[in-house]
């Protein structure tokens, strides 16, 4: 039985170790971990299946560097989208899920957000940009629901 597809991506460090704490699903469905290409993601490789998004520079804001980041890992996407075309992206953020959930949504596929676990009471910049597009907004604290009021609260994943 052919098992459905599905994208989790994330920026690396601690969105990354999020969406890691989702290895129970790794099983149930034919999976791709998209993150950013690093010292610490690269050995990864040889465990799960990973594919790598380009990462703006240590400490580099928001600048052209980053819209051009952004451009290129769109480009990105749509390569790995050709290959491995999810029917669900699961994201817990941050910058470097931006391209591929919008991808995704124009292309018809479900997204499911997972607000860090860091976030108690702020909002997220890119969970903000995305909150009104995504399918599944879930967060991990009961409190930040007041800022986003359609989330669903499931508690924290470990």
């Amino acid at each position: 039985m052919k098992r459905k597809k599905i994208i989790l991506v994330s920026s690396k460090g601690g969105h990354f170790a999020q969406l890691l704490c989702l290895e129970e699903l790794f099983v149930k469905y034919d999976y791709l971990l998209l993150t950013e290409e690093s010292k610490s993601t690269q050995p990864l490789k040889e465990k799960y299946n990973m594919k790598f998004l380009k990462s703006r520079s240590k400490g580099k804001g928001r600048g052209l560097l980053f819209i051009w980041i952004l451009i290129l890992n769109s480009f990105l996407t749509l390569k790995i989208f050709m290959t491995h075309f999810p029917k669900v992206i699961i994201t817990t953020g941050s910058h470097t899920a931006l391209p591929v959930c919008i991808l995704g949504k124009l292309l018809g596929i479900k997204v499911v957000y997972i607000l860090s676990y860091a976030r108690v009471t702020t909002e997220e910049r890119t969970a903000s940009f995305l909150y009104r597009m995504v399918d599944k907004f879930i967060v991990q604290w009961p409190e930040i629901q007041e800022k986003y009021p359609k989330s669903e609260y499931l508690g924290p994943i470990y």
